[in-house]
């Protein structure tokens, strides 16, 4: 390799190639992967009194297999997964706190101006239905259910009374 040519970490690639939706898992993974590394070169540090070589380091890198990649990417999605809940905990009670805001007052008032909004349509509706010459009340009466006859009652003895 000419001293032009950059060095990039060939790990790097096999963290983050993922889909889009995986991406921010991927670079969490691969900085895990980053603390790996450090933590090993510091250990030698200690033990030896030197840092690694061009040459440790790419063996280092080399006997990274597969299932220690996925074994990253999984620890990575648990951290992710609890900075999330986190979050989302920590904003919880200020997010309750502007629901709750407007009360109960403004509920109502939301609840009476939709209600009205409703009704408004629907008369403008049945406007527009009478303009284009057709009767709803009769519509109704047409379709809804027979109105019952009732008999005038028959004078004469109670059929309940003997």
């Amino acid at each position: 390799m000419s001293d032009a040519e950059p060095h990039f970490n060939p790990l790097f690639a096999q963290f983050t190639d993922v889909s889009d939706s995986e991406w921010l898992q991927g670079l969490v993974a691969y900085g895990l992967y980053k603390r790996a590394k450090r933590e090993w070169a510091a250990d030698l540090f200690k033990r030896d009194g030197r840092s690694p070589t061009e040459t440790e380091l790419a063996a280092y890198e080399r006997t990274w297999t597969p299932s220690q990649i996925d074994g990253k990417r999984a620890e990575a999605e648990i951290a992710l997964s609890e900075y999330a809940d986190n979050v989302v905990r920590a904003a919880t009670p200020a997010i309750e706190k502007r629901v709750l805001k407007g009360g109960i007052w403004r509920a109502i008032g939301y609840g009476i101006a939709a209600n009205l909004a409703y009704t408004l349509l629907l008369i403008g509706f049945v406007v527009v239905l009478r303009l284009f010459g057709v009767d709803i009340i009769g519509l109704a009466e047409k379709i809804g259910p027979p109105q019952q006859q009732f008999a005038a009652p028959v004078p004469g003895p109670s059929p309940t009374t003997r």
